[in-house]
């Protein structure tokens, strides 16, 4: 097992999932090397349990948004509730916000309209706090672009990316890292790979994205921050570097981006 320490720049530890034994994949975790864990908030009424989780482990750090997931169910209200709670509350970034395309998720054309409206609201938001932003975009990687290219100067992460490498290109120079999740063990994520070895060491993040995402030898399973130092060792190999660099980078990255100070 190399020396390393990792930072989960993505990984939803706040939901129900873990509920039965959080405390123990938090200790699988430590054991192996998670130094820090990010976790993105995806609802109004949820936000509170990242925030007493924070509260209660100093090396868990949060993130508050509304996910394009549920925007059916966020209200007009929440936007408000964002701003004041991040006005109230300690947080690394704001999301998770983004676009999510998949038919089921925008059947319509009112559907993608109402992402767009949340999504616009939060990079707006980020323009105002200089917060971060952590992106989730599904099937909609171009429109994600072209919409950020309307908002100067805001920063962040596209998590679990999926798009092409060009588009990933574009996206680093828009001011944006490229977050790796477990997906790209998967033998048909030959795009995903692509990207992985081609974009720069210093703008690839790693993350888990648990409960969801496993890696592919823990494929059927709940993935936990545990899995993550898989995804590293898959990173490591395809782009022919040592995992002890891979992760000192990504750890790195993850820091200077979400400010984190120790």
């Amino acid at each position: 097992m190399p020396d390393i320490s990792l930072i989960d720049a993505h990984c939803h530890l706040d939901f129900p999932a873990f509920d039965a034994d959080r405390d123990q994949v938090l200790q699988r975790a430590r054991e192996q090397h998670i130094q820090h864990i990010v976790i993105p908030g995806t609802q109004a009424p949820f936000w509170p349990r990242i925030t007493q989780l924070c509260e209660q482990h100093t090396h868990l750090h949060a993130c508050y948004g509304l996910h394009p997931y549920w925007s059916t169910q966020h209200r007009e209200q929440d936007l408000e509730s964002l701003k004041d709670y991040l006005d109230t509350h300690p947080a690394v970034a704001i999301g998770e916000c983004g676009l999510d395309f998949r038919p089921q998720q925008a059947a319509t054309e009112q559907d993608r309209q109402r992402q767009l409206a949340f999504f616009e609201a939060q990079l707006a938001l980020a323009q105002t706090t200089g917060l971060p932003l952590v992106i989730h975009a599904v099937h909609a990687t171009e429109v994600v672009i072209q919409t950020i290219k309307s908002y100067p100067g805001i920063h962040g992460m596209i998590h679990s990316y999926s798009g092409s490498l060009e588009q990933a290109k574009q996206l680093i120079d828009l001011g944006f890292c490229i977050s790796i999740s477990g997906a790209m063990t998967r033998e048909n994520a030959k795009k995903i790979r692509q990207v992985v070895q081609a974009i720069p060491l210093e703008k690839l993040l790693l993350e888990t994205d648990a409960p969801d995402q496993p890696d592919d030898k823990h494929r059927g399973q709940r993935n936990e921050p545990a899995f993550l130092l898989n995804t590293l060792m898959a990173v490591a190999e395809l782009r022919k570097e040592s995992a002890e660099q891979i992760a000192r980078q990504a750890s790195e990255n993850a820091r200077r981006l979400f400010k984190l100070t120790c």
